[in-house]
């Protein structure tokens, strides 16, 4: 593997990257070069992974370009890449990986149907996690799984010195106060529990803690077009105590080197959890939306989720399904305030890697 030249497709979300990051410092360990295509909403946070060398931000107007193997054989190069991996398979993946002249190139089934444009495939199991799919690479290519899954990312020192200062401002201490992160959207606002629900919740977990609250979201729309500044300053006019309202502040690399520094995590089932949870290590109190989640559910050493007992929870058709709002709405501010009081404040002991109370 040793200077191997390897492109990593990873046109999928936060949590879809995140869960490819052993494998690749798999690689980059080996000697590999690594060259990772991404959307342009994580170009900035895949440039603080050290195991990638080589970080592309695909529009979706290239993606749509009739030129695009032209776009990916000048990236590829006279001597193209020795190996194609393909963690999300956009719908133009067949162009993208026969453009790259991989020697080799491994992906997974869509829809329990083999891809032609793959030398190998590999199924997406019922109930198997993301993570657990993504190891099995490492299987085929003879590598030894890492006992302990690594998840690397750096930040530099500007951005700790903004968020210092960014929070200096509205009154707090960064490495001294260890605020509570709220982050009550996700991209897809059907997965959002109510804004309301989401307030008294802060309001219980600022009077309990004494901690401020900081009320996140991102930059622009999400991927159904909600504004999650709108969405925050909801959350926001509805509690009683004071937050500081961070929408729009941050970028991704930011955001996780803050939460780094916070106390909890609270959210639904979204990128920033798997940021929060995985990448920051942070204690999060995660309400799930119906959506299965032995495949998406955070790694982390200390997640804790809620969701509703429904009878069609596991076979979940999330983006398609009117009643998403309802089964939310059958999870109360009193159950998530217990559970965190229970998991958290009453000092749980975790699995370093199920992230499971015991």
């Amino acid at each position: 593997m040793k200077n191997s030249r390897i492109l990593s497709l990873n046109l999928g979300g936060l949590g879809d990257l995140i869960t490819t990051l052993p494998v690749l410092s798999a690689l980059s360990n080996a000697g590999a070069s690594i060259t990772s295509l991404v959307w342009p909403a994580l170009e900035e946070l895949a440039l603080c992974i050290p195991c990638i060398d080589t970080v592309l931000g695909l529009t979706r107007q290239q993606e749509n370009d009739p030129q695009l193997s032209e776009l990916i054989s000048g990236l590829a190069g006279t001597r193209g890449f020795d190996l194609v991996l393909d963690f999300a398979f956009p719908p133009r993946a067949g162009i993208i990986t026969r453009a790259a002249g991989g020697r080799r190139t491994l992906g997974f089934n869509i829809d329990r149907e083999a891809c032609p444009w793959y030398t190998a495939n590999f199924p997406n199991l019922p109930d198997e996690h993301r993570l657990e799919r993504n190891l099995k690479l490492l299987d085929y290519l003879g590598f030894e799984r890492p006992a302990v899954p690594d998840f690397p990312m750096t930040f530099s020192g500007r951005a700790l010195a903004r968020l210092e200062d960014l929070l200096e401002y509205h009154g707090l201490c960064l490495r001294r106060d260890r605020p509570i992160a709220l982050h009550p959207g996700s991209g897809v606002s059907k997965r959002n529990w109510p804004a309301e629900r989401f307030a008294a919740l802060a309001d219980r977990l600022a009077a309990h803690t004494g901690r401020r609250v900081l009320l996140l979201g991102g930059r622009g729309r999400t991927y159904d077009g909600t504004d999650e500044s709108e969405l925050v300053r909801r959350v926001q006019a509805a509690m009683q105590t004071a937050p500081v309202n961070l929408a729009g502040e941050l970028s991704l690399p930011e955001l996780a080197c803050l939460l780094r520094y916070c106390s909890l995590f609270v959210g639904n089932n979204s990128g920033p959890a798997h940021l929060a949870a995985t990448i920051a290590r942070t204690p999060a109190l995660l309400v799930w939306a119906p959506r299965n989640e032995k495949i998406w559910r955070p790694v982390g050493p200390k997640v804790e989720l809620l969701f509703a007992e429904t009878f069609c929870r596991d076979d979940c058709l999330l983006n398609r399904c009117d009643n998403i709002q309802y089964c939310l709405n059958l999870i109360p501010v009193e159950e998530v305030f217990e559970r965190y009081l229970s998991a958290f404040a009453a000092g749980g002991q975790y699995t370093q890697a199920a992230g499971e109370r015991r």
